[in-house]
């Protein structure tokens, strides 16, 4: 059996750091009242499709969220949400509740770049993931090839855990995850836009391949 689905990769609702503005990636602040709202809207966008399968991050932004989006389905089937750390935000180290600025200023700064947007024009993403341990002064912050690592690990058994063909599974994440995993298998895409809150991109896989059919709608 051809294993083929459609991945939904939906980045979370809006939090409070996102409100402030502020670097969130394993730390988990709660989703606003608007990031509510807005999360279940996304979900009466996608109520007619009949999710098989649900995976999350195993931070709570993302599971709420995922909740807000299945109360919505015109299918419910009491799916299983999967929580699985592959999908976790990359971890910013020292900078993490650091305001998102600060820390962007700092690294393009520190590589000859005038503001963040000089720092996507001429770096790829690969680069830029470096950049942040490099500039961590604990390095802890994850690099591409940790971040990456852990990313292809849930990718890998999203495809092998297919049981028919034709599935539609839910993926709900994060911004650095999302836009990490659309610059894999396309570069029809600007990889310095900004992921919306409860932004839905779709990806066709077949074939053993992925493919982006809508980004960030």
């Amino acid at each position: 059996m051809d294993t083929n689905f459609n991945l939904y990769l939906i980045r979370h609702g809006e939090t409070y750091l996102n409100r402030y503005k502020k670097m969130q990636g394993w730390a988990d602040s709660p989703l606003t009242e608007e990031g509510k709202a807005v999360a279940a809207e996304t979900g009466k966008r996608l109520a007619a499709v009949p999710f098989d399968r649900v995976y999350t991050s195993d931070s709570g932004r993302t599971v709420e969220t995922a909740e807000l989006i299945l109360q919505q389905n015109n299918h419910p089937d009491n799916l299983v949400i999967n929580r699985r750390k592959a999908f976790r935000e990359s971890f910013f180290g020292s900078f993490e509740g650091e305001y998102s600025e600060v820390v962007f200023r700092k690294i393009a700064k520190e590589n000859n770049c005038a503001n963040t947007k000089e720092l996507f024009q001429n770096h790829n993403l690969e680069d830029v993931m470096n950049f942040f341990k490099k500039s961590d002064p604990f390095h802890h912050a994850e690099n591409y090839k940790e971040l990456w690592g852990r990313i292809e690990v849930g990718l890998n058994e999203i495809v092998s855990s297919s049981q028919s063909g034709n599935e539609n599974i839910l993926l709900v994440t994060h911004g650095v995850i999302i836009r990490n995993i659309i610059s894999k298998f396309s570069n029809e895409f600007d990889k310095g836009m900004e992921i919306k809150n409860s932004s839905v991109s779709v990806l066709k896989y077949t074939s053993n391949m992925f493919e982006v059919v809508s980004f960030n709608q």
